[in-house]
C-alpha cells in the first residue's frame, strides 16, 4: 500500500474520530429537548426527564432505566421505585397507586438493578414525583443469550463465505471452487 492512500485513510479515520468527540460535546453542552409524535408518550431518559420537566409536566412518558431501590407501603397500597443517576446526582421517584389491586402489577416482582421499562405521568414539577401506568420488566440476560447465540451462527457464516487478507486488512470472497468434470 503506498503512503498517499495510508495517509487519506488515517486523515478520514481521524476527521471521524474528531467529529464524533465534538457532535458528543455539543450533545452534552446543549441537551436535546424532549419531543413527542402524534399522541404517543415522551420516550425519555432519566437526565432528560429531569431537565425537561417543564416541558413534560402532565405528560405521558415512557423511561428505560435501572432500578435503584423501592419501597411498597401496604397500609396505602402504594408502591416508589427509585431512579437514582450518580453522575448527574439526579433521583426521581415513581409512585404506583393501589399497586396489589391491578391484575398486572400484584405479579411483578420487582428486583433492584434490573432494567424496567415504565410508562406514567409526570408531575414533577407539581407533586415532586411520577405517577405509574404500567410497568414491564426488559430482561438483558435473554436479549445478550440470543446475541451470542447469534454470534455463534454468523461469524462461521462470514468465514465460509470469505477470508482474510491480514496483509491488506480486509475481507475476500471465497470464489466457488471450479469442478474438473468434463476436462
Amino acid at each position: 500500500m503506498n503512503k498517499k492512500k495510508t495517509r487519506k485513510r488515517i486523515l478520514i479515520f481521524g476527521i471521524i474520530i474528531i467529529g464524533s468527540i465534538f457532535f458528543g460535546f455539543l450533545g452534552f453542552l446543549y441537551p436535546p429537548i424532549p419531543t413527542k409524535w402524534n399522541k404517543d408518550p415522551y420516550c425519555i431518559d432519566l437526565y432528560e426527564l429531569y431537565n425537561g420537566a417543564n416541558i413534560v409536566e402532565n405528560e405521558q412518558i415512557v423511561i428505560n432505566q435501572e432500578i435503584s431501590d423501592y419501597n411498597y407501603n401496604e397500609s396505602i397500597d402504594l408502591l416508589s421505585i427509585v431512579f437514582r443517576d450518580d453522575f448527574y446526582d439526579i433521583q426521581i421517584i415513581i409512585q404506583f397507586h393501589n399497586w396489589s389491586g391491578h391484575e398486572k402489577f400484584n405479579i411483578t416482582n420487582i428486583k433492584i438493578g434490573n432494567i424496567y421499562c415504565i410508562k406514567g405521568i409526570s408531575l414533577l414539577n407539581s407533586e415532586g414525583v411520577v405517577i405509574g401506568l404500567d410497568i414491564m420488566e426488559i430482561h438483558s440476560i435473554r436479549t445478550i443469550i440470543l446475541s451470542l447465540g447469534g454470534l455463534v451462527i454468523i461469524i462461521p457464516l462470514i468465514f465460509y463465505y470469505f477470508k482474510i487478507d491480514f496483509k491488506k486488512l480486509k475481507l475476500i470472497h471465497n470464489s466457488p471452487k471450479k469442478s474438473n468434470r468434463g476436462s
